[in-house]
């Protein structure tokens, strides 16, 4: 058995500081934060909204732009020329430079029919283009790292959102429309969107449309503005998302090492309660954990309340292995005594004498083994749960019919009560049976000659009562309690001894509590003494 024992223990493995419990739950807890930092490398919808967005504004401005150089080369023409110009006019090109704005961002370039550069807002002095002045500072180091962090950040999204990269265009120095395709497509009236690099590595928005009226295509319009706006704010949604990343994570952990804590160091508490519980031998019960009113309390209260329990039983089993054997030993000596005479004796009286001794001591050992196997199995049979409530008063009618026609040196007397409802009480009729069989036959054995049994039914408002008494001479006040111990023998001086093993009182109080109920014992004022059986009522009679 401590083999065993010592086989399960090894098995308890005590929480570390980073126990796998704890590493469980804080995987749980980091999950959603890992998916949402998956999203956050998959930035490129947004870059592409963002992108798209940008590309039909440009677009609706050069609309606006085209229209107005073809309105304009209309009216320098007159009505109905002869044979209107195909190229775009010098006054014309005056008209456009005051609609791209002074000082703006936004670039724009029209070219003649024959692919020639017409126009061009930056080389007149009339756009800034995409030309930045770059002030030499010192970086600080916290931009420094913010600056890491991202390109390590957009180098991840790169690989995960699997764009091809943008092509590298020197723009800035075109002059002919061959060299770039979407201006040669806008010549043939189509409308054009990109997005390239330029020589600095730097995002550039493009829209070409072709300048046309309702009769002929007089030349195409370029516009171009920088996506560093767009790369920028995708950045400041970055870092951002990021700074919360990280402070969420870092609530995250915490709450996840005190849930962990929380759980884990109470159950290690527990283990190791456990543990010194198996090697102990004073009987101590497992420490329970006062300060925990959640389900970890509970389970202490219950773990606590199942260690005592078992400690009781393996208790009272080595109490009932002690009388056994103590009872058994009895008739064992007187059995080989007999054995022992009997071989020496020639004498046949006395042989006769002998055997009737050996034959009283073997009927005696009978008894004792079939009522000591029956009250060892009484306990595993009533550990189940108790069946569906039925009618007690019936029951114990029936009984006493019965009883009245078993028994016949004695008078029964039944004294039962009339009920509005039925008195129901959940519980298995031939174990309570078993309960008035012996408390009726320990009556009889004490009644004297045509005495009177009382078998009463009585109740409260949660339980009810079966009493019998006897007209004998009662119980000693001192062995109240102790006639309902196991081996217990106090009989009539009439009785031949050994005819009882001692068990059918402990018995009948075992089964009785494994109903909630109980059975006492007292003496009644003038002679005699009484049993009472008490069984708690079921729910749907209280």
């Amino acid at each position: 058995m401590r083999r065993g024992f010592s086989f399960l223990s090894s098995k308890i493995a005590f929480p570390r500081l980073f126990s796998r419990l704890s590493a469980r739950i804080l995987a749980i807890m980091l999950l959603p934060l890992v998916l949402f930092m998956v999203g956050l490398f998959s930035v490129g919808q947004y870059k592409n909204v963002l992108i798209k967005a940008e590309l039909e504004a440009l677009e609706r401005q050069g609309v606006v732009l085209a229209r107005s150089l073809a309105l304009a080369e209309v009216d320098i023409e007159g009505p109905q020329p002869v044979q209107p110009r195909r190229n775009l006019s010098p006054v014309t090109m005056k008209q456009l430079l005051p609609l791209v704005g002074y000082g703006s961002i936004l670039r724009a370039r029209v070219f003649q029919p024959d692919g020639k550069l017409a126009a061009d807002t930056a080389r007149d002095g009339l756009s800034s283009g995409l030309v930045r002045l770059d002030i030499k500072r010192e970086r600080k180091i916290h931009d420094q790292f913010e600056q890491g962090i991202l390109r390590w950040l957009n180098h991840i999204s790169s690989l995960i959102d699997n764009d091809k990269p943008l092509k590298v265009i020197k723009h800035r120095r075109l002059r002919q429309a061959s060299q770039f395709d979407d201006v040669a497509n806008a010549l043939r009236g189509e409308v054009g969107r990109n997005v390239f690099l330029n020589q600095r590595r730097q995002m550039v928005l493009s829209v070409t449309l072709p300048v046309q009226d309702v009769r002929m295509v007089r030349g195409a319009l370029w516009l171009t503005t920088s996506g560093g706006h767009i790369e920028n704010e995708i950045k400041e949604v970055q870092w951002v998302f990021l700074q919360i990343f990280g402070f969420v994570t870092l609530v995250t952990i915490g709450l996840a090492f005190y849930l962990a804590r929380s759980i884990t160091t109470p159950i290690a508490k527990l283990a190791r309660a456990a543990d010194s519980l198996r090697k102990s031998h004073d009987g101590t019960s497992l420490a329970r954990l006062p300060n925990r009113n959640d389900e970890i309390g509970e389970l202490s209260h219950a773990l606590s309340d199942m260690t005592g329990e078992l400690q009781r039983r393996i208790q009272a089993t080595a109490g009932f292995a002690a009388d056994v054997s103590h009872e058994l030993k009895n008739p064992l000596t007187s059995l080989r005594s007999a054995v022992e005479t009997v071989s020496r004796i020639e004498d046949p009286a006395q042989q006769r004498k002998l055997m009737d001794i050996i034959l009283a001591d073997v009927g005696r050992l009978d008894r004792l083994i079939t009522d000591i196997s029956f009250a060892s199995r009484i306990d595993v049979e009533l550990n189940r749960i108790l069946p569906e409530a039925s009618d007690f008063t019936l029951f114990l009618e029936n009984w006493v019919i019965a009883t009245k026609q078993r028994v016949k040196d004695v008078r029964i007397s039944w004294q039962g009560f009339e009920s509005e409802t039925p008195l129901m009480v959940r519980m298995f009729h031939g174990r309570i049976a078993q309960i008035l069989d012996n408390l009726i036959q320990n009556a009889v054995s004490f009644s004297p000659q045509d005495g009177t049994i009382t078998i009463s039914l009585k109740r409260d408002k949660t339980h009810l009562y079966v009493v019998i008494a006897d007209e004998g001479p009662g119980i000693p006040e001192a062995k109240l309690d102790a006639i309902f111990d196991r081996f217990y023998t106090e009989r009539p001086e009439n009785e031949g001894f050994g005819n009882h093993s001692g068990l059918g009182l402990s018995i009948s109080r075992q089964i009785a509590h494994a109903h909630n109920g109980d059975v006492t014992a007292t003496n009644r004022k003038h002679k005699g003494a009484s049993f009472c059986l008490s069984l708690p009522l079921s729910r749907d009679t209280i």
